[in-house]
């Protein structure tokens, strides 16, 4: 049976993906108050990662438990999700090396580096997300054989050792040091593993209660955590340039995500229920979802290209207006290059998406 709510959720979270990945572009020349605003907008946007892992543990352990094979179960998964990964790496790596000093990036091809980029995800940034996931398929088999009283312990460690791995890259930088880097952080499997595993629990034990309206508690949690979240994020200093990295790992937003997820689920459910059009919308941004993050970043850079050849001072210069614009015109280009892609003959749409 499928779960509508989660296409609207992940609707909504790769849309937050694309949109803040074109505002945040130049974000460093923003004026100080611009910088402080949207900050304290996205930082509500910010559990969209959190989102993808959660869900995909919840229907991982369905998808396990109904083949009850490691081998069939993995074969299954990776077939979907390595050829496009390994396709679309080939194509942001050959894309750098060909233009990446337009846009002030510079690319040296090294076969150690090369190899490095694939195996850890870094030939597009977003995509250690897809490298994690697929660490966490290979996990599932065992997670999923776990009795629930184990499974709900493993739980309770695997986020406070989540809220530590977070802390250390940024609670340091209060103090004007950095021992971890956004990078591993990024990449560091026990940063993500809680939501995941968190995702399998919920479906082991058949817990829906998201699609009734959330206890006082969550309600609460979900706003101070926000706030400490939004509060996190402004005051903390910026040491380095991955801007977006303040915004999603911090442990302050770490925990918001934890409430977040629970109340994003009952919003999806609630559309799903009586926002038609809106949820509909949603939804096929949802089921494109992993096409869409595929690409995101070619369209959001052939935006770049389009924009430089009308104004080349384009990358000095701060447009917040237009950065915003580009974030709405781009994730409707991805879900359109989505869809064609989907019509392609079988084996070569699935080798890209």
């Amino acid at each position: 049976m499928r779960i509508r709510e989660f296409d609207i959720l992940k609707g909504f979270a790769i849309f937050v993906v694309v949109f803040v990945h074109a505002t945040f572009f130049s974000f460093g020349r923003y004026p100080v108050v611009s910088r402080n605003l949207l900050m304290i907008f996205t930082t509500f946007l910010a559990p969209a990662i959190a989102i993808f892992f959660f869900i995909s543990g919840f229907l991982g352990y369905r998808s396990y438990m109904k083949r009850k094979s490691f081998h069939t179960f993995e074969v299954s998964k990776f077939k979907i999700i390595l050829p496009p990964y390994l396709v679309w790496s080939t194509i942001y790596l050959v894309l750098q090396a060909m233009f990446g000093e337009i846009v002030g990036y510079t690319y040296h091809f090294g076969l150690i580096n090369v190899l490095e980029k694939y195996l850890l995800g870094e030939a597009f940034l977003p995509f250690y997300y897809i490298v994690l996931l697929m660490l966490f398929y290979i996990l599932t088999p065992l997670f999923s054989n776990l009795d629930i009283k184990t499974l709900k312990t493993l739980l309770s460690i695997l986020f406070v050792i989540g809220f530590f791995f977070m802390g250390l890259y940024f609670v340091p930088q209060y103090f004007g040091k950095m021992y971890v880097s956004s990078l591993m952080t990024y990449r560091n499997p026990f940063a993500w593993i809680f939501f995941y595993v968190w995702g399998m629990y919920m479906a082991k034990v058949g817990n829906i209660s998201w699609r009734e309206r959330p206890s006082w508690w969550v309600i609460v949690g979900f706003f101070v955590t926000y706030s400490l979240s939004a509060l996190e994020m402004i005051t903390v200093p910026k040491l380095i340039k991955d801007w977006e990295s303040y915004l999603i790992l911090g442990p302050g937003v770490y925990v918001f995500y934890f409430f977040a997820i629970k109340m994003f689920l009952w919003v999806s459910y609630t559309m799903s229920e009586s926002m038609k059009i809106f949820s509909k919308i949603l939804s096929a941004l949802g089921k494109d979802s992993f096409g869409i993050y595929l690409s995101h970043g070619v369209i959001l850079y052939g935006i770049l290209v389009v924009a430089l050849l009308f104004d080349k001072n384009f990358l000095n210069e701060n447009y917040l207006s237009l950065n915003s614009l580009a974030g709405l015109i781009g994730i409707t280009l991805c879900y359109g290059f989505s869809e064609i892609l989907q019509k392609l003959p079988k084996p070569l749409s699935g080798a890209l998406i």
